[in-house]
C-alpha cells in the first residue's frame, strides 16, 4: 500500500470527526479550543499557545475562544505574577460540554480495535506527527511525563529530594496532575542535551 493512500484515509477521518463537530452547540474550531484547554497545562493555557498548537493565526485562534468565553464554557484569568499573561480554564460548563464532545466518536473507533492493534498504530501515527514537526516550523508540543513519550519529557518528578514534578526548561515546580497535560515547552531529552531552550 503507498503513503499517499494512507494520508488519504487519516485526512478522511480527520474530516468526519470535523463534520460531527457541526451536529451539537458548538463549531469545530470551538470544541478544538475547549479540548486543547482541557488538556493544557498552567504554562500552555494562553492564546498564542492554542494559536501555535492549531498551527494557525493568532486572530482566527482569538474567534474561537471569544466565542468560548462568550458562551460560558471558558473563563480568562489574569497572572498574579505580571498581572498581563492571560490563562484560560473551563468552566463547570465546558467540563459538562466535553462529556458530550463529538470526538469521542473517534475514540470509540480506536478503542473498538484490539490492544495490539491499538499499540501498534499509537506508536506508528506518532512517528508520523514527529516526521511532520521535523519538517515545519511550527513548535512541536508534547506531554510532559506520558509513559508513551518515554524518554522525551521536560519534566523531572523529583529533584533536590522535592516530591512535587519541577520542569526542567523553566526551573518551576508544577503540580502533580499537571504533569500529565500538553506543554508548549515540549522538547525532546536529545534537544535538551543539546541546549536547546523553550521560547
Amino acid at each position: 500500500m503507498r503513503g499517499r493512500e494512507t494520508a488519504e484515509l487519516l485526512l478522511l477521518a480527520g474530516r468526519l470527526v470535523q463534520a460531527e463537530g457541526y451536529d451539537g452547540e458548538l463549531s469545530p474550531a470551538q470544541w478544538m479550543a475547549l479540548r486543547y484547554f482541557a488538556r493544557a497545562n498552567p504554562f500552555s493555557r494562553t492564546p498564542s499557545a492554542f494559536a501555535q498548537f492549531q498551527a494557525t493565526t493568532r486572530g482566527t485562534a482569538s474567534q474561537a475562544i471569544k466565542a468560548l468565553e462568550a458562551g460560558g464554557y471558558l473563563v480568562r484569568q489574569r497572572s498574579k505574577a505580571d498581572g498581563r499573561s492571560v490563562s484560560l480554564r473551563l468552566t463547570n460548563k465546558g467540563k459538562k460540554a466535553l462529556a458530550r464532545d463529538p470526538f469521542e466518536v473517534l475514540v470509540r473507533a480506536v478503542d473498538s480495535l484490539d490492544a495490539k492493534e491499538r499499540t501498534a498504530m499509537h506508536h506508528t501515527l506518532h512517528k508520523v506527527l514527529t516526521t511532520l514537526a521535523a519538517s515545519g516550523a511550527h513548535r512541536r508540543f508534547g506531554v510532559c511525563q506520558g509513559a508513551h513519550l518515554s524518554g522525551e519529557m521536560c519534566c523531572n518528578p523529583a529533584i533536590a529530594n522535592s516530591s512535587a514534578p519541577q520542569c526542567q526548561l523553566l526551573g518551576v515546580s508544577i503540580q502533580p496532575e499537571d504533569a500529565g497535560l500538553l506543554c508548549v515547552y515540549f522538547q525532546a531529552t536529545s534537544e535538551h542535551r543539546d541546549g536547546a531552550h523553550g521560547e
